[in-house]
C-alpha cells in the first residue's frame, strides 16, 4: 500500500481524487458493455467512480459514459491512462483505494454474538479444550500436524492469574507432549524434559495463555452473513469470515515484515474461512468451530521463482462449564532453569 500511495501522491493531482465517490453495488454486462447499479437501484453515468465489484475492500476507479457504461478496450478514458478492463493507471500500474467492506449480518445475531463475548471475557477463570488440524500442500508433497491443549486458568480479572496448558503436538507421525503454566510472576515450560522458566508480567502472561483460544475472540469486522438458529436451550451462530477483510489485515500486519535476508518474499492469500460458534442458555459460549484455506505464497528474490504452499485448518474450542469456577493444580516448580539468568 504504501508504493500505491507513492504513485498517488506523486502522479495525481489532489483535486482529482476528491472529485471521485466511492460506493457499493453490482456490476453488469449486456449488448452494450459494462455498467455498474449501485445500492439504491440507479447507476453510474457522466465520470469517474470508485467500484469495489467483489467486496475485497479494495476500489479501482472506472469511467462511465453518458449512458452508463464503463469505458473499457481503450488507453484513455477523460484524458487519463486505463487498462483493458477500464480502471484507472499510471504507468500501467492499476490505482487503488481502501474502502468499506459490506457486510450482511443479521443484527439479533450479532447482537447475540457481541453479547456472549462480553460475557466470556468477564470470566475470572475457564477451562478451554482446544483442539487443531492443520494439513499443509506445496509441490505435491503434503504434510498434515494436529494439536490437541487443554487450558485452566483463574485470576484474569482479580489480578492473581494463574494457568496451566497441557497437550501434544502429532507432526511426521511423531507426538510432542506441551506442558506449561504460569504462577507467581513466572511463565514454566516443560519442552521434551528440558524444563526453563522466565519472568513475565501478568498482562504479557495473559495474553499468552489467550493466543491459544483466540478462535473464541473473532472480531465482529471480519463477520459476515452472520445467522443464528436455536436447537433446544442452545443459540447455533453460523457465519463466513470475510476474506477481503482477512486479506487487507494480514497486508497491513505482515508489510513491514522483510524475509530478505532469508532470500525470499512472502505473501498471503485467505481463500475462505467460516466458523460456528454455540451458546448455552445463560449467554456463553460453550463452543465454537474455525476453518481457513489459505495460500502463502513464496518468491524467491533472486530468481523471482514463485511457489504455492496450500494451509487447510481446521478449529475446534470448548469451554467446560462457563461461569463456573476452575480449579486446578499448579505443577511443581522444582529443576526449572531461568533462561533470563542464563543468558546474562
Amino acid at each position: 500500500m504504501r508504493m500505491w500511495k507513492k504513485v498517488l501522491l506523486t502522479a495525481i493531482p489532489a483535486a482529482l481524487m476528491l472529485s471521485f465517490t466511492s460506493l457499493a453495488g453490482e456490476w453488469h454486462l449486456d449488448m452494450n458493455g459494462w455498467w455498474y447499479e449501485t445500492e439504491d437501484g440507479s447507476y453510474y453515468k457522466d465520470g469517474w467512480q470508485w467500484v469495489d465489484g467483489n467486496n475485497d475492500g479494495s476500489a479501482e476507479c472506472y469511467y462511465f459514459n453518458s449512458k452508463g457504461y464503463a469505458i473499457t478496450n481503450t488507453p484513455q478514458a477523460d484524458g487519463y491512462e486505463i487498462d483493458e478492463n477500464g480502471a484507472w493507471a499510471v504507468n500501467g500500474v492499476v490505482q487503488k483505494k481502501e474502502v468499506a467492506i459490506r457486510t450482511n449480518n443479521d443484527s439479533r445475531a450479532l447482537a447475540v454474538y457481541e453479547e456472549a463475548q462480553k460475557k466470556n471475557n468477564s470470566l475470572d477463570s475457564m477451562d478451554v479444550d482446544a483442539d487443531y488440524k492443520i494439513s499443509m500442500n506445496a509441490d505435491g508433497t503434503s504434510m498434515d500436524m494436529g494439536m490437541n491443549l487443554n487450558l485452566k486458568l483463574r485470576g484474569a480479572r482479580t489480578g492473581n492469574l494463574e494457568f496451566t496448558a497441557e497437550g501434544s503436538m502429532n507432526m511426521l507421525g511423531s507426538d510432542m507432549p506441551l506442558n506449561m503454566f504460569y504462577t507467581n510472576g513466572y511463565y514454566y515450560a516443560d519442552m521434551m524434559g528440558m524444563k526453563i522458566k522466565q519472568a513475565m508480567p501478568m498482562e504479557e502472561a495473559l495474553k499468552e495463555a489467550s493466543s491459544n483460544i483466540d478462535v473464541m475472540e473473532v472480531d465482529t469486522s471480519f463477520i459476515n452473513n452472520l445467522r443464528m438458529r436455536e436447537e433446544g436451550n442452545k443459540t447455533i451462530l453460523t457465519f463466513d469470515n470475510n476474506a477481503g477483510a482477512l486479506n487487507r489485515y494480514l497486508e497491513e500486519l505482515m508489510g513491514g515484515t522483510s524475509f530478505s535476508d532469508l532470500g525470499m518474499d512472502m505473501s498471503y492469500v485467505i481463500n475462505a474461512s467460516n466458523g460456528e460458534a454455540v451458546i448455552d442458555e445463560n449467554g456463553y459460549y460453550t463452543s465454537q468451530k474455525m476453518y481457513m484455506d489459505m495460500d502463502i505464497i513464496v518468491t524467491d528474490t533472486e530468481s523471482k521463482e514463485s511457489e504455492t504452499i496450500k494451509y487447510v485448518m481446521d478449529i475446534s474450542m470448548k469451554v467446560n462449564n462457563p461461569g463456573q469456577e476452575v480449579s486446578f493444580t499448579i505443577p511443581s516448580t522444582e529443576g526449572y532453569v531461568d533462561i533470563d539468568s542464563e543468558t546474562e
